[in-house]
């Protein structure tokens, strides 16, 4: 099997921006998709290069009419204890991705597993699939 990495997941958002630091991801067609309007660090940033970039960002949001702001630091790295109390402090949300692969003839088939349920998400299950996003 191929190694498979995050730059092989794809993303409707355009690159309309780079430098030595980070690449900038918009995607004017749907500006609240969170996934699609960040920007993506190449290198782990310092405290002072994360705001000045956070500055520019959240200053580009606004002038689109977006309320938020998300940031993608480089794959397999750790974000230190300066840049999660930093976080905290400024009341930032963080979370960590993590990405698995699997062949699709490994995949169990529901007749062989009853604990398998394919069903369409209504609005009674609508919280708890958002919930498990």
């Amino acid at each position: 099997m191929k190694e498979i990495t995050f730059d092989h997941i794809y993303n409707p958002g355009l690159e309309i921006g780079e430098n030595d630091l980070y690449k900038h991801i918009h995607f004017p067609e749907m500006l609240t998709r969170y996934d699609s309007n960040f920007l993506e660090f190449k290198k782990h940033p310092t405290l002072a290069e994360f705001n000045e970039a956070a500055h520019f960002l959240r200053g580009f949001h606004q002038s689109k009419g977006q309320k938020h702001v998300k940031f993608y630091f480089p794959q397999d790295t750790k974000l230190t204890e300066e840049f999660m109390d930093y976080f905290k402090r400024e009341g930032y949300e963080s979370g960590f991705n993590e990405l698995y692969s699997i062949e699709p003839g490994q995949f169990p088939s529901k007749e062989d597993n009853s604990d398998i349920q394919v069903k369409v998400v209504t609005d009674r299950e609508l919280d708890a699939y958002l919930a498990f996003q």
